[in-house]
């Protein structure tokens, strides 16, 4: 299977924006992204709470949704990609944490979790391993819900 590759550094504007709950955070960059597909938010060994987005139909990226001392707020950390078979990309998250996230097609893998609306088995490692040789891939996946069908 070929899958496109996509290195993406993250967005380095923040948002300025700060909820009194995650609901109401989420409410927000659900309408300031126009977001029509699903949404998951995963959990990671780290305990950061990244969101797989589907913006449109073939289209998505990544974010996470971070508490502070301010209260929540959502924001992306990967640039749109739009796919037809799948794709792999990495992502920084705001405490400069690395990850690999990686979009496939009825992948069946331990490693891999399938997405809410059924598109894409997905897979989150640590580090950037796209340019690196790195045998073996452990999931970066403590928990997955489901934020937006």
């Amino acid at each position: 299977m070929v899958i496109t590759i996509f290195v993406l550094s993250a967005c380095s504007e923040e948002n300025s924006d700060h909820y009194s709950s995650q609901e109401e955070a989420l409410d927000y960059f659900i309408k300031d992204e126009n977001i029509e597909g699903n949404i998951d938010l995963i959990t990671t060994a780290k305990d950061e709470q990244l969101l797989v987005v589907q913006s449109s139909e073939n289209t998505y990226f990544v974010g996470e949704l971070v508490e502070d001392k301010e209260g929540y707020y959502a924001s992306r950390i990967s640039d749109n990609v739009s796919m037809t078979v799948g794709a792999s990309w990495e992502i920084n998250t705001r405490d400069k944490n690395k990850y690999t996230i990686f979009f496939e097609k009825n992948k069946e893998d331990s490693n891999y979790i399938q997405l809410s609306n059924g598109e894409y088995d997905i897979s989150l490692v640590e580090g950037h391993t796209i340019s690196e040789d790195v045998p073996i891939l452990k999931s970066a996946i403590k928990e997955v819900k489901v934020v937006k069908e």
